[in-house]
């Protein structure tokens, strides 16, 4: 019962307050015009975000019914509650095994025209690097991998904290990053399934510097 409550309570906290920061916070949005024009033709496509930007995810891309895949785990009940709070929906399980259970509900989810989101490191890394799933969903469906991440002027960073977890602060400034479409062959043999491997993780933590760079440059004017 206990456990229920937490549930049920613990992801009502974390939306009030991501709501309350975003209230408080500017956004600063660096994208592209082939990212712009899937979304704005309803194409589908599929979010990497690494694990340390977990949190802030739903509230970024709220209404948009995107799929998110969350782990079975205890940390990932909160998770989904958060996900659904937020105008999204979720698929329950690992991307880590292709013929997963999970891996092939979000395929199917992909094939109806609607966007996903991955964590690629998740749930528990190593962080920043890249796992398998997430190509072979891009594979099967043919649909294209946008590499996204977000940063902040003033935030949090959780040290202890396998994947160094982004918390914004109130009052902050956004840095949300997309990266230009990336687009996986059907057909890969083994040795090029795991070139792309590297290519999407190479694209993804470029993104992630491009973010952290725009986020100390807006801090630095902040300080003057």
């Amino acid at each position: 019962m206990k456990r229920k409550i937490l549930v049920w309570l613990l992801p009502l906290i974390i939306v009030w307050f991501q709501r309350l920061v975003g209230l408080t916070s500017r956004f600063r949005f660096l994208t592209n015009e082939r990212y712009e024009d899937l979304f704005k033709n309803k194409k589908p496509f599929i979010y990497s975000i690494w694990h340390t930007n977990v949190l802030y995810s739903p509230y970024l891309h709220r209404g948009k019914n995107v799929a998110v895949l969350i782990s079975e785990s205890k940390d990932g009940d909160y998770i989904n509650q958060v996900v659904h709070r937020f105008g999204n929906t979720s698929i329950r399980g690992s991307s880590s095994k292709g013929g997963s259970k999970a891996l092939k509900a979000m395929i199917q989810h992909l094939k109806k025209g609607l966007p996903a989101a991955f964590t690629p490191d998740g749930p528990r890394g190593p962080a920043l690097v890249l796992q398998p799933g997430i190509i072979a969903a891009a594979q099967v469906t043919q649909v294209p991998i946008i590499p996204f991440h977000y940063e902040c002027s003033r935030q949090w960073i959780l040290e202890k904290a396998w994947d160094k977890h982004r918390v914004p602060k109130p009052f902050t400034t956004f840095v949300v990053s997309y990266g230009e479409p990336i687009s996986v062959p059907r057909e890969l043999n083994e040795e090029e399934f795991e070139q792309m491997r590297l290519k999407v993780e190479e694209a993804m933590l470029n993104n992630r510097n491009r973010a952290i760079a725009e986020a100390e440059r807006i801090r630095k004017g902040e300080s003057k």
